[in-house]
């Protein structure tokens, strides 16, 4: 769920690219790219030398199980700002003025649409 909005983030990162103030660590990204097994240079990497989204969706695959993708996609959809570790939690509070009722994923779907809008 969260492999689309970090390869974004890592072609950014990218010599040419432009992350504006979006970054792979610390945050959701980082902590994807630890469950699936890459460092951030791994992935970058990765980014760097695939040709597409399925390419880079085919190495994550042939290191993640589909049942472990499913896994760590319903952790994601379930979690709330209070179950987010400590560092995580103080800038969502900061950041996006969160309750920690609120899930995780809607303030991300959230931040990506108000950055969309900005930048037309």
């Amino acid at each position: 769920m969260l492999l689309p909005r970090t390869i974004d983030k890592a072609r950014g990162l990218l010599p040419g690219g432009d992350p504006g103030d979006y970054a792979i660590e610390p945050g959701w990204s980082a902590w994807l790219l630890h469950e699936l097994g890459f460092t951030q240079a791994e992935f970058l990497d990765l980014v760097r030398r695939a040709g597409d989204e399925n390419e880079i969706a085919a190495v994550v695959g042939e290191r993640v199980s589909a049942e472990r993708c499913d896994t760590l996609n319903a952790a994601m959809r379930a979690l709330r700002v209070a179950d987010a570790p400590p560092e995580i939690r103080a800038v969502l509070r900061d950041l996006y003025h969160a309750d920690d009722h609120e899930l995780v994923l809607d303030l991300v779907i959230a931040d990506d649409r108000n950055r969309l809008r900005s930048t037309g």
